[in-house]
């Protein structure tokens, strides 16, 4: 069972570690004022795994993660922070292991750059490992370790389009009770909007994810850095005191991880 484990845990930082992170959408890097409520609701799914070429390793995963994450952002004059908090659960059917709870904790803040041509906000997150997590499993909703992760976004309003991006680092700590160190992630991610009308727009989106190798024991692991390119598109829709945000997205190609489709609907409350 000691030689099953730690086997189990590799298979874990494989392929279901954060290439599915938090994706832009409309306004995220728009300037703001005051407090916001924001629900994450999202769902995803895959049954294929690819190796490091990119070729498919097994079409039976069976992998459902479905997630609510909470989300806190204050904005006064050029500053904003945020706090989320996720509860999820996540099941892999060929591997007969699931687990639920809190997940990890993220804080985080920034400062608007003093530019009008466009809103850019430089922020820092830090995750911190809060969420469920059994040394004996392979499936858990916390990674038991932290992550620093400096990002920037950026919105441009263009009359009936828009542009939103980001560009995202993910500097991740080592696991103490693994001695895994994931390797560190880069992220992509951009959104074009066009208007139908005042309150609802639609359009294409885009995220890029490509990683470091990971380390057992302060040893690289050979071929084991990851990759995922996925497409989609979101739409919204501003009622008088909530908007809401459909997005879609399919991994289209994918090395070292899984390869499914990820469903997510967000809702934003002003108070």
């Amino acid at each position: 069972m000691k030689k099953i484990v730690p086997v189990l845990l590799l298979i874990l930082i494989l392929t279901l570690t954060s290439h599915r992170a938090l994706a832009v959408n409309f306004y995220d890097g728009a300037r703001a004022k005051g407090n916001y409520f924001l629900s994450y609701t999202s769902v995803y799914l895959a049954d294929e795994t690819t190796d490091s070429k990119g070729k498919k390793s097994r079409d039976n995963y069976d992998l459902t993660k479905v997630e609510e994450l909470l989300r806190w952002s204050y904005y006064t004059g050029d500053f904003v922070a945020s706090a989320l908090v996720p509860v999820a659960h996540m099941s892999v059917g060929s591997l007969d292991q699931e687990s639920s709870g809190l997940g990890d904790i993220i804080l985080g803040a920034g400062y608007f750059l003093p530019f009008k041509q466009a809103d850019i906000l430089p922020m820092v997150f830090v995750k911190f490992p809060t969420g469920e997590y059994r040394s004996d499993k392979a499936v858990n909703i916390g990674s038991n370790q932290y992550d620093v992760r400096p990002m920037i976004f950026l919105y441009k309003n263009l009359g009936k389009f828009s542009i939103d991006a980001a560009a995202k680092y993910f500097i991740r700590f080592q696991n103490p009770d693994t001695n895994v160190l994931p390797g560190n992630e880069f992220h992509l991610q951009g959104l074009l909007g066009y208007n139908i009308t005042e309150r609802f727009k639609i359009g294409p989106s885009v995220n890029w994810m490509i990683s470091r190798c990971r380390e057992v024991n302060g040893v690289k692991v050979a071929d084991s850095s990851r990759e995922a390119l996925s497409m989609g598109a979101d739409a919204y829709y501003r009622f008088s005191k909530i908007s809401l945000t459909a997005t879609y997205l399919y991994d289209v190609y994918t090395e070292n991880s899984t390869q499914g489709h990820f469903f997510q609907l967000k809702a934003v409350y002003r108070f």
